[in-house]
């Protein structure tokens, strides 16, 4: 069995990888080529194609980590070539993958462990509550919109006509929420995804993304953009608003999915990597489900 090769992502793997994705419909954030794209200068993330299969694999906690292939996958098949490759270079294997493909592999491998990796679970709402945002569970939501729509705003598409606004708001963004003097491993976290946020939309169109833009008084105070996955999901990769006005947060989490007009049932709002803020806010917004994830270790 010839070996994994390895080798930097590019934009120009985009669309054999995403016929490898398609084919798995796995709903969790990292089956998206943008994902792996973006983060490729900050996670060392390299990638392969063998036996119809998609290979991701990244630097996570100084550990090797590899995302289980998507496209005409055979586990067995899968786990060896991994494998043989990890034993090559004496490192340790370790798989991410969802609950039901954990369970597959734990029971083909006995020695196989799994710890659950519940700072990167995903958030996955149905797309009609965020639409609707009704009943009792939704009150204070619906009031910190009525607060935004009493101003003078609109809702407009991300092209590349109004990327350079949108570029310019997020150093906006930059300024009111990282101290610049700041060492801390959370002002570090916000750079690096400021970074990428930028990168995302210098490749945009490349990346095949769909986005809103919400302004007050045609001034941008908050975007957002991200890609499907799966088939009946949209993963939400960015959404930044300034604080100028209440709700814009709110609002332009509605009004984006009010965009994709119900061409998916489910929206992705990824993880809240272990932030207590983050969590409370997502978890507000009362997920239909988690897209759960598990570091698979296989012992001696």
């Amino acid at each position: 069995m010839a070996e994994l090769e390895f080798a930097r992502i590019e934009i120009t793997d985009k669309e054999r990888a995403d016929e490898c994705l398609k084919k798995s419909g796995f709903r969790g954030c990292e089956y998206t080529f943008g994902n792996n794209f973006v983060w490729r200068n900050f996670g060392g993330v390299e990638i392969a194609f063998s036996h119809g299969m998609y290979f991701c694999k990244q630097l996570s906690g100084g550990k090797v980590q590899f995302l289980y292939p998507a496209g005409e996958v055979d586990v067995k098949t899968a786990v060896e070539l991994l494998s043989e490759y990890c034993n090559e270079r004496k490192i340790e294997l370790l798989i991410s993958a969802n609950k039901e493909i954990t369970e597959k592999i734990t029971a083909l491998y006995p020695n196989a462990k799994a710890l659950a990796n519940r700072d990167f679970f995903d958030y996955v709402y149905l797309a009609e509550d965020l639409e609707n945002l009704s009943g009792k569970k939704y009150h204070g939501k619906r009031n910190h919109l009525n607060r935004f729509y009493e101003n003078d705003w609109s809702f407009e598409p991300l092209t590349a006509q109004n990327i350079r606004e949108c570029l310019e708001m997020n150093e906006k963004w930059r300024d009111e929420n990282i101290d610049k003097c700041s060492l801390s491993a959370e002002a570090r976290a916000k750079s690096d995804e400021l970074c990428v946020v930028e990168c995302s939309l210098k490749y945009y169109d490349k990346l095949g993304y769909t986005g809103g833009v919400l302004r007050v008084n045609g001034v941008v105070q908050a975007f957002t953009f991200g890609e499907p996955a799966g088939g009946d999901c949209f993963v939400v990769h960015v959404e930044k608003a300034l604080r100028e006005y209440q709700g814009a947060y709110t609002a332009v989490n509605r009004e984006f999915v009010k965009f994709l007009g119900g061409r998916y049932k489910y929206i992705n709002r990824e993880d809240d990597t272990g932030s207590e803020n983050l969590r409370k806010a997502k978890l507000s917004y009362y997920p239909a489900f988690m897209e759960e994830k598990y570091i698979i270790s296989f012992g001696g």
